[in-house]
């Protein structure tokens, strides 16, 4: 038995430390660095924007093709379903408008979706854990927290390649437990495993 809960204690002390933790709008900032409406949206960001909106507004989205130019527009493929089929409308990507756009979903306006200021809130019960530079072995986990304070619906962003340091960190961050607020909120973090 001693050795057992021995054994769980090595687990749970090895579990990952929390990086910072942003909302999935300053996460998606960060990934695509400035925008620069005169200069035109870049190729690389507007994949990860296409991704984003797919994510967010697109039911059973899965991932997206690369963006292929077309006039004013970047034209991203939505592959959907369980098999990855391939969306016929295609998500739009405006290269000096800034608007993103779907058929079926609503247009977004990319420059204040990545110009969000609202401050992701901290768990109260994460505990003494400390921020360590971001290493090899490092989770990303997205997830939501409900009106109540409690974690739902985490999923992998990236994968640390290590079954067990992805498994831990997802139960971390899945009893983690936030201040009452009064919407939902998706948030983003990093963590990685001290082994």
């Amino acid at each position: 038995m001693r050795t057992a809960l021995a054994a769980l204690m090595l687990c749970v002390c090895t579990i990952a430390n929390a990086q910072e933790i942003k909302t999935v709008e300053r996460d998606l900032a960060d990934e695509v660095g400035s925008i620069d409406l005169k200069a035109g949206v870049t190729e690389k960001q507007a994949g990860a924007i296409a991704l984003f909106y797919c994510e967010r507004h697109i039911g059973g989205c899965g991932t997206t093709d690369a963006p292929v130019s077309e006039n004013s527009h970047w034209q991203i493929t939505a592959r959907t379903g369980i098999d990855g089929s391939p969306d016929k409308d295609k998500i739009l990507v405006g290269k000096h408008s800034g608007k993103v756009s779907w058929s079926k979903a609503p247009t977004v306006d990319l420059l204040s979706l990545v110009s969000s200021k609202e401050p992701a809130p901290t768990p109260v019960n994460r505990g003494g854990a400390k921020v360590v530079p971001t290493s090899v072995s490092a989770v990303k986990i997205e997830f939501t927290v409900s009106p109540d304070g409690k974690v739902s619906d985490a999923r992998f962003k990236r994968s640390s390649k290590n079954v067990k340091c992805d498994v831990r960190a997802r139960a971390r961050v899945e009893s983690w437990k936030f201040p009452p607020r009064k919407t939902p909120i998706q948030l983003v973090t990093t963590l990685s495993c001290d082994r």
